[in-house]
């Protein structure tokens, strides 16, 4: 048989199975329990009686009919006493049992045994109880006391107690499947509540959120705060990726559209010193395209966490000092100094860690204005990394725009103005970069006028 779907009845079935189970058990324990303390409360009155027969047969008397009497004096309707010899033959019994008991006893015992026994036997409509006491003498064997009782009360009682377990257990159970079933549904109404929710928000394309709330269980609500935390994430994945779309195509809308009016004055045959300006114009916006397609495609790796595989050792003093000279010709109006400190390696893509300190410096240069200067600074710190700072005296940054800078496609209003031509992947290619050697790039403005921008990695072990 199929199981059922819906979680309140699958909960309600599986705790109505399983209170039948254990009412059965309990019920079957309970009364095997009272029976065989009812049976035993039974036995060790026919013991004491038996004992008390043996008692008194024992003690010297001058009445010939001695033992008669003492079985007919301990005897009664609820309770009688027989005597067998040491053959198993009947010899007496009390005057005082019914003749629907005298039937029940046999003129024979049927085993002769040294041990006292008891067994239990149907009498019409009841049931009779005995028990089989042998006589001993000088060690040796010389008769049976047999004393019997019935025990109609005692199957009544067991009959009685059984009733009301099983009436109270009906009963119990009635309430325990209606409090599970408005249990159940109500536990898993949260889950189809969420559902309905999560189901609302795919269907809006994440526009629509998951509102929290603190009904249903702790697991619910832990479950709820996950789906919704996991749709804030998509929806600021869709907004980036529309963001990262639409910032992409301005990028590289204006060098193609250079590009398509230098291919269309080439074609009309422009020559000599125009056309070298065509051309140089080309090749501009090709490299500008180049750098920005690069760039997208490096931050489009947002979640790759494992080094590449061209990772070597990289000197860094040799490379920053190669990267002044090369922004020293580049920006001639500039005073680029260098303080690099000799002897200091780290593990790095050098490619990648070449674009980092090329685009920061490439970015100090351009925002300070002619007569400024830039200092790059490479030392060791205290906590074995190492630390470069690149200092301008350049137009600087806002608290806000120190907070931002690094957003891709992000520019301050001085920035725009000064250099208008500007992609704003520059600052976001370096963190990436940064953050994928595992350090920190961290931009800041200067007290007395310009940016720093502070990069640290991790030295070499």
């Amino acid at each position: 048989m199929k199981a059922p779907d819906r979680l309140a009845t699958r909960l309600s079935v599986s705790f109505v199975l399983l209170f039948v189970v254990t009412f059965a058990a309990v019920v079957a324990v309970t009364l095997y329990y009272a029976q065989r303390a009812f049976q035993t409360s039974i036995d060790d009155s026919l013991q004491g009686a038996a004992e008390t027969v043996d008692a008194r047969l024992n003690q010297p008397s001058t009445d010939p009919n001695h033992p008669q009497t003492v079985i007919d004096e301990l005897g009664s309707a609820a309770q009688f006493i027989a005597l067998f010899d040491a053959g198993g033959h009947l010899e007496r019994r009390s005057s005082s049992t019914p003749n629907s008991f005298q039937t029940q006893t046999s003129t024979t015992l049927r085993t002769l045994t040294d041990k006292t026994t008891f067994r239990t036997a149907n009498a019409g409509k009841s049931k009779l109880r005995s028990i089989r006491y042998p006589l001993v003498r000088d060690g040796s064997i010389t008769g049976y006391i047999l004393v019997a009782s019935p025990i109609p009360e005692v199957d009544d009682a067991i009959q009685s107690l059984a009733v009301l377990i099983v009436i109270a257990g009906v009963a119990g159970m009635s309430v325990a499947v209606v409090g599970t079933v408005w249990l159940s549904v109500r536990e898993a109404r949260p889950l189809k509540e969420l559902t309905e929710d999560v189901q609302a928000t795919a269907a809006s394309g994440f526009e629509l959120a998951i509102p929290r709330t603190r009904e249903g269980s702790l697991e619910a609500r832990q479950l709820r705060e996950a789906f919704a935390h996991l749709v804030e994430q998509q929806r600021e994945v869709i907004a980036r990726e529309r963001a990262f779309f639409a910032d992409s195509s301005h990028v590289l809308r204006t060098p193609l559209a250079v590009l398509q009016g230098d291919i269309e004055q080439l074609e009309q045959g422009v020559y000599g010193k125009e056309r070298q300006e065509v051309v140089s114009q080309a090749r501009n916006s090709l490299g500008t395209m180049a750098r920005a397609v690069n760039g997208l495609l490096l931050l489009a790796r947002e979640h790759e966490a494992s080094p590449g595989s061209t990772w070597e050792v990289v000197e860094l003093g040799g490379l920053l000092n190669r990267l002044v000279a090369e922004a020293q010709v580049a920006a001639p109006l500039l005073k680029l100094r260098a303080d690099l400190a000799p002897g200091i390696e780290m593990a790095g893509d050098p490619h990648q860690l070449q674009d980092l300190f090329a685009s920061l410096i490439e970015n100090a240069c351009h925002y300070t204005p002619a007569g400024g200067s830039v200092d790059v600074i490479l030392r060791p710190d205290e906590a074995e990394d190492a630390v470069v700072e690149i200092r301008d005296t350049g137009i600087g940054l806002s608290v806000d725009d120190s907070a931002r800078a690094t957003e891709r496609f992000y520019r301050g209003a001085a920035a725009r103005r000064m250099f208008p031509g500007g992609s704003g992947l520059g600052l976001a290619i370096a963190d990436r970069i940064t953050k994928l050697h595992g350090g920190e790039l961290v931009l800041e403005p200067r007290e007395a006028g310009g940016t720093v921008a502070r990069v640290k990695l991790p030295l070499l072990a």
